[in-house]
């Protein structure tokens, strides 16, 4: 059994072997006159070609002639066979089929014909690859009109000729729209990645530009390679449409690979031969992670011959064990994308990361973004009090906690995660939060895009109190939702039609909702990734906003154990683990000093002075 790349590479050179001698033919073979009114057919739409070429149980090749005439009232005729009109013709014994759909009798045998026509033109027969005519193959057939159009322009034409006079053509190759200005730091990131050989992370902050940094990153490549295949990967499906939007200013055309492989493989390869072939100079594709790492999509980039590019878009998700074995190393140039590289707990996979797309070269930090691309911000945390009960879970849990700290086997590692896992959704979802939520959100003056953050298991109780209790216009924005949902709803937030979104982690990464001025977080994780992606988001700039004003419902223990206590010692470090996100909240704020007033009691009672 052939492998599929070994198949692929037959297709190759079976299909540009049979193009050349298709063409070639055109020019020896046809009279003058016939050759010239079939390059007018072809220049003016009026014919289109495809080529098959055998597959899966057929070995051979495609001789089957058949075809199909419709006219403007819906009449068809078919025919099966042909006749050869030379005079070798007139000497074999040939035959050929005609029906008319009028005639009942006909009118399956045509219906049947039409069918099989249409599934082998869209390349849905198993057993055939259908390819559609290259540009490079139809500019050839264009050069053989050696005389006028033998019939009147068609209307069409006349109109196509009247809309390009008016259109701005813009080459199907990546460059900087003038429209488009490069900030200063986007100039830099650009060049730092060249200077490291077109390998590394730009480490921008969130809201910062780093897809338009990117893309003017693969113009300047493609300027010097002179021709460029680039993969963009991003971690979700509404990511792929956002980039394509982007992308096609940068004059990308690119192929769309996720959902059903039907629905792009075919078009891949395709373009990938014709790039391979120099039949086009660039060519693009944009996929999320899942079909990155997936074994269709591996087989057609591992054709790929000449410059190739990827882009990895929040490149911290390919960390992940299954990821990382799939890392294509046959592409010379790669740029990842993403505001915190480092994956949280995970060193194994951040090395995997920094071996195969290099270091850091560039940084932008959010502290270096605000006021420049983000909005300052306001932050006020609320200390929110444990329940006699959340106390005696807590204190339990921290204890068991304590013991496995100091341990390093596998399976008190696991029971460790576990428990961290356990003592965080015990905070997230404190039952103080709910009356602190509703005491700060009645001292609003006008309730306007506004985000709640929720736990998941938080997420309809919130929903319920704010909606039914205290009569604010809001909608859920969970994974629950469909993209064409997702879209109207935050249209909707966006025009101020929905006053609030209470959402859970699906707004963390890759939704953009610069409108935002105010947010709730009533649950957050440790994993700094979360809260800087979550503050970025909020910070965006819009019209009219001059600042964001962040709420964090701070869940604490209001007494520390005492420091001769087994358990201080672990308490204080996770306590100091778990006051990070409020430190970096806190510590860029326009009210720096009053947020960190807040918590001082805390931090005294840990005998975190240095904190």
């Amino acid at each position: 059994m052939r492998s599929r790349i070994g198949e692929e590479a037959r297709y190759d050179s079976l299909l540009y072997q049979a193009l050349k001698r298709n063409v070639e033919a055109l020019e020896r073979d046809l009279e003058k006159d016939t050759r010239s009114a079939l390059a007018w057919m072809v220049a003016d739409r009026v014919l289109d070609f495809r080529f098959a070429l055998p597959r899966g149980k057929l070995d051979g090749d495609f001789h089957d002639k058949f075809g199909v005439f419709t006219d403007s009232e819906g009449n068809r005729v078919s025919f099966n066979g042909s006749y050869n009109d030379s005079i070798q013709g007139l000497r074999n014994y040939e035959s050929i089929k005609v029906f008319v759909s009028w005639k009942p009798e006909y009118a399956d045998l045509v219906k049947s014909d039409v069918e099989r026509f249409e599934r082998l033109w869209d390349n849905l027969d198993p057993n055939v690859r259908v390819f559609e005519m290259p540009e490079a193959a139809r500019e050839h057939i264009l050069r053989l009109r050696t005389n006028e159009r033998p019939y009147p322009e068609p209307e069409w034409m006349k109109l196509h000729s009247a809309q390009e006079s008016t259109i701005t053509y813009q080459p199907a190759h990546p460059f900087v729209p003038p429209q488009i200005v490069l900030r200063d730091y986007q100039v830099k990131g650009v060049e730092s990645w060249f200077e490291r050989h077109c390998k590394g992370f730009l480490e921008m902050a969130t809201g910062s530009g780093k897809t338009i940094t990117a893309l003017a990153a693969s113009a300047r490549l493609y300027e010097r390679e002179k021709q460029l295949a680039v993969i963009v990967a991003v971690p979700y499906q509404h990511l792929v449409d956002q980039w394509d939007a982007e992308a096609s200013a940068f004059g990308y055309r690119s192929v769309l690979a996720y959902q059903s492989t039907a629905t792009w493989i075919d078009d891949l390869n395709h373009q990938i031969i014709e790039y391979n072939a120099g039949y086009r100079d660039f060519i693009s594709v944009i996929t999320t992670h899942t079909t990155f790492i997936g074994r269709e999509f591996q087989n057609s980039i591992a054709r790929l011959q000449k410059s190739t590019l990827l882009i990895a878009d929040e490149a911290h998700h390919l960390g992940a064990e299954r990821s990382r074995q799939n890392y294509p190393e046959q592409i010379a140039y790669r740029l990842a994308l993403s505001a915190t590289p480092d994956r949280w707990f995970d060193e194994e996979g951040t090395e995997a990361l920094r071996a195969y797309f290099g270091e850091t070269v560039f940084v932008f930090s959010l502290a270096d973004a605000i006021g420049i691309c983000l909005t300052p911000y306001y932050y006020y945390p609320h200390l929110v009090e444990l329940t006699t009960d959340e106390l005696g879970s807590y204190a339990q849990i921290s204890e068991q906690i304590a013991r496995l700290m100091g341990r390093n086997d596998e399976k008190s590692q696991d029971r460790l995660k576990m428990l961290l896992i356990k003592r965080a959704d015990l905070m997230n979802k404190a039952a103080n939060k709910l009356p602190c939520l509703s005491e700060l959100v009645d001292q609003e003056q006008e309730m306007k895009h506004t985000l709640f953050y929720c736990a998941p298991g938080q997420i309809d109780e919130v929903t319920k109190m704010l909606g039914l209790e205290k009569g604010i216009l809001l909608s859920q924005f969970t994974n629950r939702e469909s993209a064409k949902e997702r879209r109207e709803l935050l249209e909707g937030f966006d025009s101020g039609h929905w006053q609030a979104l209470v959402a859970m982690h699906c707004l963390d990464e890759g939704v953009d909702v610069p409108s935002t001025k105010n947010a709730y977080i009533l649950a957050s994780s440790g994993n700094p990734r979360e809260f800087i992606q979550r503050r970025g988001r909020i910070l965006r700039r819009a019209e009219g906003k001059k600042y964001a004003v962040i709420h964090d419902l701070v869940t604490v223990p209001t007494s520390a154990p005492q420091e001769s206590s087994p358990t201080f010692a672990s308490e204080r470090s996770i306590m100091r683990h778990e006051l990070q996100r409020f430190k970096e909240f806190a510590n860029l704020a326009i009210n720096k000093h009053q947020a960190l007033d807040v918590i001082w009691g805390i931090v005294a009672q840990y005998g975190m002075l240095d904190f």
